[in-house]
C-alpha cells in the first residue's frame, strides 16, 4: 500500500514516531518525503515522455553506446 500524507508538523511527528516503533518490531516500512516523491515523479514523467517520442533503447544498444 502506498499512502501520500499531508499533515501538520505535530501530526507528522506522531505518525513518524509510530512508524519507527513498527520498524523496531521488525515490520518493513519505506518512508518517502515530498522531495523524493517529486524527484521520482519527475523521473517517471520523463521516462513516459521518452517512450512517447520513441526515445527508448534496448540494453544491448545502451551497453554498445557506453563502450564506444
Amino acid at each position: 500500500m502506498t499512502l501520500h500524507l499531508n499533515a501538520s508538523e505535530s501530526v507528522s511527528q506522531k505518525i513518524l514516531s509510530f512508524l519507527e516503533s513498527l520498524t523496531k518490531q521488525g515490520d518493513s516500512i519505506e518512508i518517502i518525503d515530498d522531495s523524493i516523491y517529486k524527484f521520482e515523479k519527475n523521473g517517471i514523467l520523463q521516462g513516459l515522455k521518452q517512450v512517447e517520442n520513441a526515445e527508448v533503447y534496448s540494453s544491448d544498444e545502451l551497453i554498445k553506446a557506453l563502450n564506444s
